[in-house]
């Protein structure tokens, strides 16, 4: 079965558990490995599933912060996806900007998990690595239209292989510092952002036309807006 690693803080347990709910609605497997539960020596069975997944999604939360051995373990996660040349999603809560620099990764979201519409751009996201997301769709769809008979059943799963087709990425864009530079795709229509490899702050001068879905739902909101000015701007090299 195909894979997706997730790096995480247990104690990061509401997002952890939003995101299992969306890959249990695919054909992929979550693996979401905790000390307790590892091969010994630990780095053997999170370097064979990590090589082994698709792809890398790295849940950035305020309990990084309070554990170093947390952080060592996601540094050494992110080290191993970039050797294995997977690509790295990092995730981001944008009420609670983290000072957690990830030197590497491909993709990048600011989110609210109680945001119905920004949950659901991450499972287009998800549905990305389906390896069969139309049986995926075709199957619910099914379901869904059973309850009106044979016939509804047949519409329910037309429907549901059009809701399992494919959907766009997000916009390239680069960190304008000379001493980051780094590049990646953003799937947020945000207008500043702290940098996820740097954290320094940058402006987003032009429209992102990104995931629409998952774009700030009320931009004038101050209680919505990710604001990244938190954090000092110092070098943090």
């Amino acid at each position: 079965m195909a894979s997706i690693f997730i790096s995480h803080s247990k104690r990061d347990a509401e997002t952890v558990a939003a995101f299992c709910n969306i890959f249990a609605r695919t054909q992929l497997r979550a693996v979401l490995l905790e000390f307790e539960n590892y091969v010994i020596p630990p780095w053997t069975q999170i370097k064979n599933e990590v090589q082994q997944a698709s792809a890398v999604f790295l849940l950035l939360s305020p309990e990084l912060n309070s554990s170093h051995f947390t952080q060592n373990w996601i540094s050494y996660e992110v080290g191993l996806a970039c050797m294995s040349n997977k690509p790295v999603w990092v995730y981001e809560q944008w009420q609670n900007p983290v000072q957690f620099p990830v030197p590497y990764l491909t993709d990048y979201i600011v989110f609210d998990r109680n945001n119905r519409a920004h949950m659901d751009a991450i499972k287009q996201h998800v549905e990305k690595y389906d390896p069969n997301p139309v049986l995926a769709g075709l199957v619910l769809g099914g379901l869904a239209g059973a309850a009106f008979g044979g016939v509804g059943a047949g519409i329910g799963a037309i429907l549901g292989a059009a809701v399992a087709q494919p959907k766009t990425s997000g916009v390239s864009t680069a960190c304008p510092y000379q001493n980051c530079g780094i590049h990646f795709r953003i799937h947020s229509n945000v207008p500043q952002l702290l940098c996820p490899a740097c954290r320094q702050v940058f402006h987003l001068n032009w429209l992102v036309q990104a995931d629409a879905l998952a774009a700030n739902a009320q931009p004038a909101s101050p209680q919505r807006l990710f604001v990244p000015y938190k954090f000092p701007k110092t070098d943090p090299f």
